[in-house]
C-alpha cells in the first residue's frame, strides 16, 4: 500500500472492527451504572452519572493536567470541583476496582491473531513477563500504604504486573503496599505460568520453591542467576558433587563468548534446591561490562567496601538459568528471549512517564485508590489499542508498533476521548477511526537498518527455516 495508514486494506479494516467492537463492549453506560449500584456508590440519579464519573477519571488519568477542575469540565452537566471531590469515597474505590476487574476479565478472554502470536506458539503456548513497580504516595497515607524505607519515602504502592509478549496482553496481578518484596511475590507470579508456557523473571523474583512449582507443572522459566546462590554440577549418576562450582573462576579462564553448564543444581539446603537446570553465561560487550563494573565499584564505595575480583569478573557477564531444554530454547536464542523482558520495563516507564502511575498527590485515601484503578484501566485500554494496531502493522508491513508512541498519542487525546464517550456512538466510532489511522501512521517502531530487531533475532533462532 502507498498509504498504509488508511483503512483500505481488508486486514486493517477487520482489525479495526474487532477493536471497535471490543471497546464498545468495555465502555457500556448501563454496566457502569450496575457496578456503581452493586457497590453502593450510586443511590439515586444525580448530575454525575456513574459512567461519566468513571470515564472522566480515565480521561483525567491519561491527560496532562491532573486536576478536579479538568475532570469536572468533561462532564455533560456542569458541576464544581468540590462536587467531584466529595464523590471520591469508599464506595467509589470499590466501584472503580470492580470496573477494572470486570474489564480485565473480558480482555483476558480475547485473542488477537498476528504473525508474532503464530510464530511464538510454535515453541511456547505463551511468553509471560513479570515485574513490579513502585509508586509514591502522599506521606499522610503511610499507615495505609507503608513505603519501603530508605530513600523510597514513608508511603508508596507496588503494582505486580504480568505481560504476555506475543499477544500484547496486560494483566495487573496485585496492588500492594510498597514494602512488599519481589521475592515475597514470587509464588503469586509463578502461579500464572501454565504448562508449556515460558515465564521471564527479574533476579529479585528468585525463589527456588516458586520456580520448582513451574517446572513440576510442565512450564518453563528464564531468570538471571543470583550470584549468592551456589551452583553444583552433577555426576553421570545424577548425584550432585560435594563442592560448588566457582563460576567466576571458570568464566575468567574462558575465552568463549558463551559458556554453558547443563544439568546443574542450585542451592545448599534441601528445601531451597532447584534443578536440574541450565546455566548459560554470555560475555557482555566491553562498553557494557565497564559500565556495570563502574556501578559495582560505586555501590561498594558507598558501603565502605572494595569489590572482589570475582564480583568484577561476574559483572562482565549476563548469566541466565532456565529449565527449558536446549532443543526448545538453544543458547543462541536464550539471550534474545530474555531481552524481551525489557519490554515490561518500557511499560513501567510509560506508566510513570506518560500515565504517571507514580504521581499520586492526593491525601484522600479513597481518591488515591480510585486514581490507581483508573490508571490501570486506562493502561488496559491503551494496551487494547496497542494489541490491535501492532497485529495489523505486523500483518501489513512486518513492522512492530511502539507502545511508548501509542501511550503518548492517546495521552494527548485524554480529555477529548472522555468527552466524546458521553456524546453518542456515531461520534465515538468516527473519532476511534481517526485515532486508528494516526497510530498506524505515526506509532511504528524505528529501527536501525544495519541491526536486526529483537523480534527478527527470535525468528532467526527459534523458528524452523522454510523449506527450499
Amino acid at each position: 500500500m502507498n498509504e498504509p495508514y488508511h483503512l483500505c486494506g481488508s486486514i486493517a479494516l477487520l482489525m479495526f472492527n474487532t477493536l471497535h467492537q471490543r471497546l464498545t463492549q468495555l465502555i457500556q453506560p448501563h454496566r457502569a451504572q450496575q457496578l456503581a449500584k452493586e457497590h453502593g456508590w450510586c443511590q439515586r440519579q444525580g448530575k454525575i452519572s456513574a459512567f461519566e464519573f468513571l470515564f472522566s477519571a480515565l480521561g483525567q488519568s491519561s491527560a496532562l493536567n491532573l486536576t478536579l477542575n479538568a475532570q469536572a469540565a468533561t462532564l455533560s452537566q456542569p458541576v464544581s470541583r468540590q462536587a467531584i471531590d466529595q464523590r471520591y469515597n469508599l464506595a467509589a474505590s470499590a466501584f472503580f476496582q470492580a470496573a477494572f476487574q470486570d474489564a480485565l476479565a473480558q480482555s483476558l478472554t480475547w485473542k488477537t491473531d498476528s504473525p508474532m502470536v503464530r510464530a511464538l506458539q510454535q515453541c511456547f503456548k505463551a511468553v509471560r513477563l513479570f515485574d513490579s513497580t513502585h509508586c509514591h504516595c502522599a506521606d499522610a497515607l503511610a499507615k495505609i500504604f507503608p513505603g519501603c524505607g530508605g530513600g523510597g519515602g514513608p508511603a508508596g504502592l507496588k503494582v505486580l504486573l504480568s505481560y504476555e509478549y506475543a499477544s500484547g496482553q496486560l494483566h495487573p496481578l496485585a496492588l500492594l503496599p510498597a514494602n512488599c518484596t519481589d521475592q515475597g511475590l514470587a509464588d503469586q507470579a509463578a502461579q500464572h505460568v501454565g504448562p508449556g508456557e515460558l515465564g521471564l523473571f527479574d533476579k529479585g523474583f528468585y525463589k527456588a520453591q516458586a520456580l520448582k512449582a513451574i517446572q513440576e507443572r510442565g512450564g518453563f522459566f528464564v531468570i538471571p542467576w543470583p550470584h549468592g546462590v551456589s551452583v553444583y554440577e552433577c555426576d553421570t549418576a545424577g548425584q550432585r558433587k560435594a563442592e560448588p562450582l566457582d563460576i567466576g573462576a571458570a568464566l575468567q579462564a574462558s575465552t568463549q563468548a558463551c559458556v554453558e553448564w547443563n544439568g546443574v543444581e542450585l542451592g545448599q539446603a534441601l528445601s531451597s534446591r532447584l534443578g536440574p537446570v541450565r546455566l548459560v553465561a554470555y560475555r557482555l560487550p566491553q562498553e557494557n561490562a565497564n559500565r556495570r563494573r563502574a556501578q559495582l565499584r560505586e555501590k561498594c564505595r558507598t558501603k565502605g567496601r572494595q569489590p572482589t575480583a570475582q564480583g568484577l569478573e561476574l559483572a562482565g557477564w549476563l548469566i541466565l538459568l532456565t529449565n527449558a531444554p536446549g532443543q526448545l530454547l538453544p543458547a543462541s536464542a536464550l539471550s534474545y528471549v530474555y531481552r524481551v523482558r525489557w519490554q515490561i520495563e518500557l511499560v513501567f516507564k510509560q506508566y510513570k512517564g506518560v500515565l504517571r502511575l507514580d504521581v499520586l498527590p492526593s491525601q484522600n485515601e479513597h481518591r488515591v485508590r480510585c486514581e490507581v484503578w483508573a490508571r490501570l484501566l486506562t493502561t488496559l485500554l491503551t494496551f487494547l489499542w496497542y494489541q490491535h494496531t501492532n497485529a495489523a502493522c505486523l500483518q501489513l508491513h512486518a513492522v512492530e508498533i511502539s507502545f511508548a508512541k501509542v501511550a503518548r498519542l492517546l495521552q494527548q487525546q485524554g480529555h477529548t476521548l472522555a468527552s466524546i464517550l458521553f456524546t453518542g456512538r456515531e461520534r465515538s466510532e468516527s473519532e476511534f477511526r481517526r485515532i486508528w489511522k494516526k497510530l498506524l501512521k505515526l506509532a511504528r517502531k524505528e529501527r536501525q537498518p544495519s541491526r536486526p530487531t529483537t523480534w527478527e533475532n527470535l525468528c532467526a533462532f527459534l523458528l524452523p527455516a522454510p523449506n527450499p
